[in-house]
């Protein structure tokens, strides 16, 4: 007889090795978690959530990254997951269809007083990024284009996972904590382009740690959470069956090496990326003499661009039209157009000749963004974007990491955190290391 499904994903996660590629890839995957929290910790939403915090009170057991101050665990995951998100500078991974960092990350920094070391810190983080990623899979595209968001319904288990790995629990110890996570996980992509969204990593974060802690004191849940008709799969996805696949699946590659997380230059949604990749082709174009331009998007690889006039740059970085208009004008890509400034005529007029069109023909696993200017004089111009920076097929190096991390983040403490991050793996207690992050 099959193991339940619950046990047995718990078992796979368990029973993974992290190589020292994966460990590689997993200490830039935090130099640009901090990089990304760094750029968003002045954000307004991190300053509410802060006022929250102290209004609330509670033990000051972990950090406020780059804040100088303490607050209860749940509230340390609450905030870093939301200052990581703020900008949609942080990274996401094709697979998960959302943001792994921003949720596994503020959830192990809110256990590190508990104690371990850096290689642990660093396994936990790797096995929550697969884990998130098979999650995702295993609800299908069809979870994410029906509304949900990700990074907040995986991201809860995942982190929940991660969790329960750094502390050292057993399987069967942390399936009882799944069970709480799965009952805590909900997100809704309505939200996009408002503070919610951004919430969204911190609320799954500290549903996580919430999940964690309830378990550690004994409250009763169902150790097997995936399964069967009321489990999450049945709920959120389209059974246990389909998910059993996904989850269950023999990989020789671990997924934080193949294909990778997604880590971005430019504060916007990743899948305007595409768009930015075939619009820099084909560079600035008059407005006059524009007749029409049309955005074709394989399948719904555009159902996180739900802002087809947006009303500000922050809605901005979920609009496609936003970011071809940015480009085709000239204006580039600076990172203070995607704040919550209005949006000016001159866009806008852009953005009026635009129309959307999804393409269903390609076959599976195709995917690209193709704009085509059709010109007043009869001519066209267009191009198809299918390689964006960041994407496996066109991945930011390692360099490009460092330098992305110098130039955001600065304080006395900067270039400490940094060497700290990258050798992270040799620390033997990571106390120290997230005592810098939190001076900053």
């Amino acid at each position: 007889m099959e193991d339940g499904l619950t046990a047995a994903f718990l078992e796979k996660m368990w029973s993974m090795s992290v190589s020292g590629e994966s460990l590689g890839k997993a200490k830039y995957g935090v130099l640009d978690f901090a990089a990304s929290a760094f750029a968003g910790k002045a954000d307004a939403g991190v300053l509410k959530l802060l006022r929250a915090a102290e209004e609330e009170g509670g033990r000051p057991l972990a950090p406020v990254l780059f804040h100088r101050r303490r607050v209860s665990r749940e509230q340390s995951a609450l905030v870093n997951g939301f200052m990581a998100h703020a900008l949609d500078y942080d990274d996401v991974h094709a697979e998960v269809r959302g943001h792994p960092s921003a949720v596994i990350l503020p959830a192990l920094i809110a256990l590190a007083d508990l104690g371990g070391d850096g290689r642990r810190f660093l396994e936990a983080y790797v096995v929550g990024v697969e884990a998130m990623a098979r999650i995702a899979l295993a609800l299908t595209n069809e979870h994410y284009e029906r509304g949900f968001h990700n990074t907040a319904t995986a991201g809860a288990l995942a982190a929940a996972i991660a969790g329960a790995r750094y502390l050292g629990w057993s399987p069967d110890r942390a399936a009882p904590a799944l069970g709480l996570a799965a009952t805590q996980a909900a997100g809704l992509r309505v939200h996009f382009g408002t503070e919610t969204k951004p919430l969204h990593a911190g609320l799954a974060a500290a549903a996580a740690v919430r999940a964690l802690r309830l378990a550690e004191a004994g409250v009763q849940a169902s150790r097997a959470s995936l399964d069967g008709r009321l489990g999450f799969f049945a709920v959120f996805g389209q059974g246990e069956e389909r998910a059993r696949t996904e989850l269950l699946r023999e990989d020789d590659v671990p997924r934080i090496v193949r294909p990778g997380l997604w880590h971005k230059l430019y504060p916007f949604c990743s899948a305007a990326y595409f768009v930015w990749h075939a619009a820099e082709q084909i560079g600035p174009v008059p407005l006059e003499r524009i007749g029409e331009i049309e955005i074709a998007f394989t399948g719904r690889s555009d159902a996180a661009l739900i802002h087809r006039r947006p009303a500000n740059g922050e809605e901005g970085r979920f609009s496609a039209e936003y970011v071809a208009a940015l480009i085709l004008s000239g204006r580039g890509l600076h990172a203070r157009y995607f704040q919550r400034v209005p949006v000016d005529d001159e866009i806008r007029a852009y953005m009026d000749r635009m129309r959307r069109v999804n393409v269903f023909d390609e076959p599976p696993g195709v995917r690209y963004t193709r704009i085509t200017v059709k010109l007043k004089d009869g001519g066209t111009v267009g191009a198809v974007g299918d390689r964006p920076k960041g994407s496996a097929g066109n991945p930011v190096t390692e360099a490009e990491l460092v330098r992305k991390y110098d130039e955001v983040v600065d304080g006395p403490q900067a270039a400490a955190i940094r060497d700290h991050i990258l050798r992270l793996d040799e620390i033997g207690d990571v106390r120290p290391f997230i005592a810098l992050l939190e001076e900053g």
